[in-house]
């Protein structure tokens, strides 16, 4: 595994080519920026164009992307000009104090959609 702690799109592109990762984890996608825009990192124009150059390595690489977004106090604040331009839309939320984690799948091209997983959080590996 390996962290970088970059937000330029076309570093961690060119990281990533060199790397050839089987998954790629970009979080924040609001905080990364291409530096084909002026606008600032978390703009609308910014993410649908870093959305679109990751979208892009993916289907040329077959790695798969992962974009999380940031959310504050429990709320999501997700970008909706990104659940068009992806395939599966999937929330990761728990209760503070609980061992049961939930994943909520909001938006997913090959399959359903509204769906839970639930998880129990134990000390086992």
């Amino acid at each position: 595994m390996t962290l970088a702690a970059e937000t330029c799109v076309e570093r961690i592109l060119e990281a990533a080519h060199q790397a050839k990762p089987a998954v790629l984890v970009v979080d924040s996608i609001q905080t990364v920026f291409t530096t084909l825009l002026q606008s600032a990192p978390g703009a609308v124009a910014q993410l649908r164009e870093s959305t679109a150059l990751f979208t892009r390595f993916a289907k040329q690489t077959g790695t798969a992307v992962s974009g999380g977004t940031r959310h504050q106090g429990g709320r999501h604040r997700r970008p909706p000009v990104l659940e068009h331009m992806v395939d599966t839309v999937l929330y990761f939320e728990n209760d503070a104090g609980s061992r049961y984690r939930i994943i909520r799948s909001v938006k997913n091209r090959f399959g359903a959609a509204n769906e839970l997983g639930v998880f129990a959080m134990t000390e086992a590996d």
